[in-house]
């Protein structure tokens, strides 16, 4: 159940988030292009990691924010890509496999912060995560990235509970925000949750044309980013990339 080359194993009453620096730490710059991905736990499948590669190569993120990202007991394409740092917090250790958000970065980890969930998705039995992590941007001020994976198959007051540690992240200051994840938004009432806790903050929802980013069968997408103290210059699905059963989501932001 240990992980060889991670100091740590984790359980409910010792829980870690592993940080790595990036090589040559930057502030985040004016312009913030940002991959946000559900990568079903594939990210060492050969395919998912030519995917991965060409979506490097083509479009360079500044932010990557992964939900269900495995490591295993060798480095993961994370670790081998230098210029970039991250945050890695697992809700799921299966022999020497880790499961869970990872928020990576070619910025420095000011502060991090998470949240896991006190109910647990039935059948596995296991919790859903948020990872919160602050950078500084190149104006001297901060922005705050909070990666979540909401919890599912489940009554909606736990649904809830996992909306009020969310809160907790975004009550904490007043700094530029990007709020990320799989949201598992699958019915009326769970998108209503979530676009209260959007006005709420005085969020700002990413629109994707024909939201092509909907996984069949559900009628709402799971896939959101909010935004606050940033300016919207694009959002793109990524349509062509089949190697997860969620779709790569890549928006470009420019700082204020």
């Amino acid at each position: 159940m240990y992980r060889k080359y991670l100091p740590w194993h984790i359980d409910r009453k010792n829980r870690s988030v592993v940080l790595k620096k990036p090589k040559n730490p930057l502030p985040i710059g004016e312009k913030i292009v940002l991959l946000n991905w559900n990568v079903h736990k594939n990210n060492h499948s050969l395919a998912w990691l030519d995917d991965f590669s060409k979506l490097l190569h083509r479009h360079k993120p500044d932010l990557i924010l992964f939900q269900e990202y495995q490591t295993m007991n060798k480095l993961s394409i994370l670790d081998k890509q230098h210029e970039y740092g991250y945050g890695f917090f697992p809700n799921i250790v299966w022999k020497n496999n880790h499961f869970g958000l990872i928020n990576a970065a070619k910025s420095e980890i000011l502060e991090f912060d998470y949240y896991m969930t006190d109910e647990v998705e039935p059948i596995i039995k296991t919790p859903k995560i948020v990872l919160e992590t602050m950078y500084e941007m190149h104006h001297a001020q901060n922005l705050r990235v909070v990666n979540v994976h909401m919890i599912n198959f489940v009554k909606i007051k736990k649904f809830l509970a996992q909306i009020e540690q969310i809160e907790k992240a975004l009550a904490k200051d007043d700094s530029a925000l990007i709020l990320s994840g799989d949201f598992n938004t699958w019915n009326k009432k769970r998108m209503a949750i979530l676009e209260k806790l959007a006005r709420n903050y005085g969020l700002q929802n990413v629109a994707f044309q024909g939201n092509k980013h909907q996984k069949a069968p559900f009628p709402f997408p799971l896939d959101h980013i909010f935004y606050k103290k940033l300016t919207l210059q694009k959002s793109e699905v990524l349509v062509d990339v089949n190697t997860s059963d969620h779709k790569p989501l890549l928006t470009t932001f420019l700082s204020k």
